[in-house]
């Protein structure tokens, strides 16, 4: 099981497996009207330039009068918790090819604070399993978007690829920081 809620500093919470997002909801709730750069940076673990970059960047859309609002945390922690496991760039051309431009909601496929919460519930699962395989991920995509209709004809396609692209990097990250943490206790330093 994770020990962190997906791409925050946050604790798990109980809810968190089945809706990451809404266990943010306290938070904004508490915040009045979205939260503050610096309570971005202490969710995230995020330096306060690296977001500003991003927004710089095009990659997260403006916040409005020094807050970001739910869809834009959802879409830092999106590109936070795809970080370890894919090109900040390879991330963000993802994001597009899902949503289209940061600045409309018009042309998404899913909305990005119900992408995250899809994402991590995925996660958790995977979490779970002994062994992670393309078939493994590709039958939870499969059961997770059971009847799902988007708002354009390739919509359930685009999302189911997308979900495989960002699950695979993101078994391959695991399955890296174990043999990370296996060399690291097993293979003695040089000395030399």
């Amino acid at each position: 099981m994770l020990e962190y809620l997906p791409g925050t500093t946050l604790p798990v919470t109980k809810e968190a497996p089945e809706d990451a997002f809404a266990s943010l909801s306290p938070i904004f709730a508490v915040s009045g009207g979205g939260l503050l750069l610096s309570q971005v940076t202490e969710m995230t673990g995020l330096g306060a330039s690296t977001i500003q970059n991003w927004v710089k960047r095009g990659w997260v859309s403006s916040p409005v009068n020094k807050r970001y609002s739910e869809v834009q945390v959802s879409r830092i922690l999106l590109i936070n918790l795809l970080r370890p496991a894919m090109r900040l760039e390879k991330i963000v051309r993802l994001l597009r090819y899902l949503n289209g431009s940061v600045d409309s909601r018009e042309d998404d496929i899913i909305p990005e604070p119900k992408l995250y919460s899809l994402l991590c519930a995925m996660l958790f699962e995977l979490s779970d399993c002994d062994k992670i395989t393309h078939e493994s991920i590709v039958t939870l995509i499969e059961s997770r978007l059971e009847g799902y209709e988007g708002p354009v004809p390739d919509a359930a396609e685009r999302l189911k690829t997308a979900l495989s692209i960002m699950l695979m990097n993101m078994a391959a990250a695991m399955l890296m920081q174990q043999a990370e943490a296996i060399f690291e206790r097993a293979v003695p330093p040089d000395n030399g």
